[in-house]
């Protein structure tokens, strides 16, 4: 770790970012046996698409609303302390789910307790910004932050295969309940022993300069009238539309499709494989022709990846997909945060991100309502080509809503940077690929032929 750090010269600060990527590791193994697990865990139970909409929905809603508050408490409690407790309910929150699920036979545990980690988590989110903020140094944030990032996406994945092999095994062997208390519980003491690395982890004085009064009230009042306004909002609506996919995709894979949950690991995992991969890939091209050029690039392909849903049913196929899907995907996310952040003064970062995400969650949980009301009614038309339940319908609603917003949002903000001007289409998704892929082989090749010594 030390090594990965030895670019900060002060040692209490890369001290404390070593703890901070410890405590994101912690969180990304929570993640991969655990959360990611949640909604299949609800299936197994019984839980139908709807329930499975409320459930995805109320986690954005504790999401939201935790951000909300936790950014109006942030500056009256030790973030430290809030950062500590919040990991604590979260901790909580999978035992009660695994344990209380498989005593109660009942998906309702889930629903309650889901969302209720989720809210205790995220109201200490705005504090740990702020914590973070002071203590990464400002010429460093990119390269930090890229460090932390890919130290949680191995964690991650590696966590994610071990839990779904471990579902595999006991869903052959009629051991599903063992498995699930084994992963959750797994998930569940890898987020209380973060509670460590938290408190070792060194708390700078907070910066009480760059405090702001920026409030919901003043958020709210500007987004029609600003740059970063109109980009939230076109946000907002195009998470709204990606939402109503989601819900119907994990009972797409498990119960239409009937994969078993090892097919079900791969194909979640895929998209997250190149969405890591793509990473470096799309952000010099931001930095090279702006964050406003590469929302445009990734964001005509998003409709399209809803459409590829309905047709695709072959295994192989939809990795593929998944591997398209998070090359565009990581583009996209990308240049949205950098975007965020190159459009909000300093000193509001922190509320206004807050405020952003928790709006954005909000829509997210509108999204997952309207796809879970659509999965009630698709059962009811009898279509050949779709599977089961015909959620495919709902595939194509996302993918024409995500149309709509595109056309008629997306050019209602521009870039705020100084960048280069920006080729077409084709050279993000076909030129500079292969320009990439041929300058590798040639490297290799180069090395291969190395002249032998005399």
């Amino acid at each position: 770790m030390k090594k990965s750090l030895a670019f900060l010269n002060n040692q209490r600060i890369q001290q404390a970012l070593g703890f901070s990527i410890f405590d994101g590791v912690l969180w990304a193994i929570m993640f991969g046996f655990a959360e990611n697990y949640v909604v299949p865990f609800a299936l197994f139970f019984g839980a139908t698409a709807f329930q499975v909409s409320l459930l995805q929905g109320s986690m954005q809603f504790g999401v939201s609303m935790g951000q909300v508050l936790g950014s109006t408490f942030s500056g009256r409690f030790p973030r430290k302390t809030m950062s500590m407790i919040g990991n604590a309910l979260h901790s909580l929150s999978f035992i009660i789910i695994a344990f209380g699920t498989v005593w109660l036979k009942n998906p309702l545990v889930i629903l309650i307790a889901f969302p209720l980690g989720a809210f205790a988590t995220n109201f200490a989110g705005p504090g740990w910004i702020s914590w973070m903020n002071d203590t990464v140094p400002s010429d460093v944030r990119g390269r930090f932050w890229g460090l932390r990032n890919r130290f949680i996406t191995f964690a991650q994945l590696f966590a994610m295969i071990i839990a779904g092999v471990l579902l595999f095994w006991g869903e052959n062997n009629q051991d599903l309940n063992c498995m699930y208390l084994l992963i959750f519980s797994i998930g569940a003491f890898s987020r209380l022993i973060s509670l460590y690395p938290l408190y070792r982890q060194w708390e700078p004085e907070k910066n009480t300069q760059a405090e702001s009064t920026f409030s919901l009230g003043v958020f709210l009042k500007k987004l029609r009238h600003t740059n970063f306004g109109r980009f939230a909002i076109f946000n907002f609506l195009l998470t709204y539309s990606v939402n109503i996919l989601l819900p119907a995709f994990s009972v797409y894979i498990l119960h239409s499709m009937e994969f078993n949950y090892l097919q079900y690991t791969i194909i979640v995992m895929s998209s997250m494989v190149s969405t890591f991969i793509a990473m470096s890939y799309w952000g010099k091209l931001a930095d090279k022709f702006g964050n406003y050029k590469i929302l445009l690039v990734t964001a005509v392909a998003l409709p399209l990846i809803a459409f590829c849903w309905v047709f695709l049913k072959d295994f192989y196929l939809m990795i593929l997909l998944q591997l398209f899907s998070g090359f565009v995907w990581s583009g996209f996310n990308l240049s949205n945060g950098n975007f965020l952040f190159d459009s909000i003064k300093p000193q509001n970062v922190a509320k206004a991100a807050a405020y952003y995400n928790s709006m954005n969650n909000l829509f997210a949980f509108l999204g997952s309502l309207t796809g879970g009301f659509l999965a009630l009614a698709t059962p009811l038309f009898n279509i050949p080509f779709f599977a089961a339940n015909n959620y495919e319908l709902i595939f194509i609603v996302s993918g024409v809503l995500r149309v709509v917003v595109i056309i008629f949002l997306i050019k209602k903000f521009s870039e705020v940077r100084e960048v280069q001007p920006s080729p077409g289409l084709g050279y993000f998704y076909l030129f500079k690929p292969m320009d990439n892929m041929i300058n590798r082989i040639q490297l290799l090749a180069k090395k291969k032929k190395r002249p032998k010594e005399d």
